[in-house]
């Protein structure tokens, strides 16, 4: 599992990650192409594309069926606004929150300055990707000053969650770049090392592990698995913002890549696929948490290390036949496999699973690992799921499921 820590600690945004996905995927074999560009697909051909923050990787077999898995790039985080920084000294950083972060776990926290800066020269703008070579924090408040914290606190973020700088209130010299800076896109991402935990190290604790566990896990079974069809593992930017920019799950990217990708394998229309298409959405679920069970299901709970969950509510794109045949594959490949449903009373969100199913028109279920802390600035989840997701996504990848209205052959 080292090679997932690596990955954790160093994809601190969606451009660091599809950087290092790239990195993965050159490793294995694959070519690297452009979207509107792809020419021929050759039958045992390994591509992958990157644009935005969003990449897929795709491999070419001789049947035509098609088996994706979708995950997201992107975490919660605290995105910079603007070069310049608060008034005072030391400087400070005016941030605002990127997705729904619990924002009192980025206070005392080590952060590093990631995204990708933006350069003017002669006609021609670059964007480079940005990792700061130091730290910065957002210090709370001291107890003696701020006497109910323990029983009544919500931090400001204009206020509170603004990471000293320090000295240099230059936030683009401090990084590198000079005049020819255009614009960024930048964050304070959390940069704390993950780490084992529990008596035999059986918890993974780091940041980002919703969602790119999911994103490690299903770059894994793409490069081991071998596809009868086409499989596709694509990663979206945008999720934890609602899926509506130029290349996230909701735009009109998704449904012209996966036709082209069809397409340029000799496929035919893709139109003429959808019964043999299977689509799961590869997001982390909640653990029911030992010490507040109060606020998961009453009876059917997702337990760290139950293996690979299954997500079901009104809000998911999973339906019965959909999940029979994604447990099936499972079960027959020996991983274990453990439903979650939320509480009746708490809200749910959505997922790119039900935003990716309707525009392509295909069958989907919603999946993930269970896990504690969800977007927090350091997550916690269990090493046997991990290892469960990637069999299991592996397994899917070496399948082909057709179904019918009522029917789901899996072979």
């Amino acid at each position: 599992m080292e090679k997932l820590k690596t990955f954790l600690n160093s994809s601190y945004t969606p451009y660091q990650t599809c950087e290092n996905a790239k990195n993965i995927l050159a490793e294995h074999g694959f070519k690297q192409v452009e979207f509107g560009r792809l020419g021929k697909l050759e039958v045992g051909g390994k591509y992958f594309l990157s644009d935005g923050g969003t990449f897929a990787a795709f491999t070419v077999g001789k049947g035509d069926g098609v088996m994706i898995a979708a995950a997201h790039t992107d975490s919660p985080m605290l995105k910079i606004k603007g070069r310049n920084t608060l008034s005072g000294n030391p400087a400070r950083l005016d941030c605002e929150v990127y997705g729904g972060a619990i924002n009192y776990s980025f206070l005392d926290m080590p952060l590093k300055i990631c995204g990708r800066v933006c350069t003017c020269e002669s006609d021609t703008v670059t964007a480079h990707n940005v990792v700061s070579s130091f730290r910065v924090t957002a210090p709370s408040l001291a107890i003696h000053v701020q006497r109910d914290v323990n029983s009544s606190f919500s931090p400001s973020v204009q206020t509170d969650l603004t990471p000293f700088l320090g000295s240099q209130s230059d936030l683009l010299a401090s990084l590198g770049f000079g005049k020819n800076a255009a614009d960024f896109d930048l964050y304070a991402c959390p940069a704390a090392e993950p780490y084992d935990s529990g008596a035999n190290g059986e918890y993974l604790c780091s940041p980002r592990i919703d969602n790119l566990t999911s994103v490690f896990c299903a770059l894994q079974a793409v490069c081991a698995a071998k596809p009868k069809g086409i499989n596709i593992c694509i990663c979206f930017n945008s999720e934890e913002t609602g899926s509506r920019t130029r290349t996230a799950a909701g735009s009109a990217y998704c449904t012209n890549l996966i036709k082209e990708i069809y397409a340029a394998a000799g496929k035919g229309n893709f139109e003429n696929a959808t019964d043999k298409t299977l689509l799961l959405s590869v997001d982390n679920a909640h653990a029911v948490h030992p010490a507040h069970p109060e606020k998961s299901d009453p009876v059917t709970k997702a337990e760290l290390g139950g293996g690979i969950t299954v997500k079901q509510h009104v809000n998911y794109a999973t339906d019965a036949l959909s999940s029979s045949a994604v447990k099936k594959i499972f079960t027959d490949s020996g991983v274990k496999v453990q439903d979650f449903y939320s509480n009746s009373d708490l809200p749910c969100g959505s997922t790119i699973g039900l935003i990716a199913a309707q525009s392509l028109n295909v069958r989907a279920c919603d999946i993930g690992i269970a896990q504690l802390a969800m977007h927090s600035a350091s997550e916690m989840c269990s090493y046997r799921d991990i290892e469960a997701m990637t069999k299991g996504l592996t397994a899917f990848f070496g399948k082909r499921v057709t179904f019918t209205d009522a029917s789901a052959k899996t072979e």
